[in-house]
């Protein structure tokens, strides 16, 4: 039996950033990306539209009402695998792992076996299960996607070697996907200029007040959203929207049980 459960009555306001202030009337509102990937992004300097595309291409799942990229997903000898809870995708991760380390892990698919920069002893993934993830998912395929931008200077590609760094058939397939993921987006991100949902992201950051604690501050004229920034800022520290209480990645996105 398939059962689905809906995010809270939030859902709606967290399943897209936040729309330009009156103050900022020159900014356009972003597109359907929800705010996990836009945070994801900033921090590593590239559009947020690339890196959903990405996790699109990667993940995606059909839930109840949208489809999204699902965290919970593996891909082994090229063959994808979806599990309703992180349990349940971390038993077979270890599982799959005793047989092979060519394993794709969570919501942007980073690989065991190759980028072993995240995986392995003493890494941010030194346990694989943490590549679940979504939010370190997330920031790690961030900086590998930025890194080949530097290289390449040209978003789109450097989406095709993340996928495959030697390029070829492979790559070029992947940008074809990652360009229809762009186009269902509205959005095909010039090169070296930073996309409206990434100004979008920095203004909203440039204006908000440094808090004093990590306690999130009372919201103003009944906000939806608070920012909450632990002080000091760890490099990995996971970021926490709150409504107005904290809330995990799962009240971002709709939940599937099949």
């Amino acid at each position: 039996m398939r059962r689905v459960v809906m995010a809270m009555a939030t859902l709606a306001s967290l399943l897209t950033v936040g729309q330009a202030s009156a103050n900022t009337p020159d900014i356009p509102s972003s597109p359907d990306i929800p705010s996990a990937y836009v945070v994801a992004a900033e921090d590593n300097g590239i559009p947020p539209e690339v890196l959903y595309a990405v996790a699109m291409t990667e993940s995606k799942m059909s839930l109840e009402h949208t489809v999204r990229p699902w965290p919970w997903t593996l891909n082994v000898a090229g063959k994808g695998y979806r599990y309703d809870t992180r349990d349940e995708a971390c038993t077979a991760l270890r599982s799959f792992l005793q047989q092979t380390r060519v394993v794709d892990v969570g919501i942007a698919q980073m690989n065991v076996r190759w980028q072993t920069q995240v995986f392995g002893p003493g890494k941010r993934f030194s346990d694989p299960c943490a590549g679940l993830d979504p939010y370190a998912n997330l920031d790690e395929a961030s900086k590998v996607i930025r890194q080949h931008y530097d290289a390449s200077g040209d978003w789109v590609v450097a989406a095709g070697r993340y996928h495959r760094p030697a390029g070829g058939t492979p790559a070029a397939r992947y940008r074809r996907k990652v360009r229809e993921e762009l186009a269902q987006l509205g959005s095909s991100p010039t090169l070296g200029t930073d996309s409206a949902e990434l100004m979008v992201a920095r203004v909203a950051s440039s204006s908000r007040p440094a808090p004093p604690s990590a306690t999130a501050t009372t919201p103003d004229n009944d906000a939806s959203l608070t920012w909450v920034t632990p002080t000091p800022r760890s490099p990995d520290a996971d970021v926490t929207w709150v409504t107005p209480e904290p809330r995990r990645w799962m009240a971002e996105v709709a939940v599937a049980s099949r």
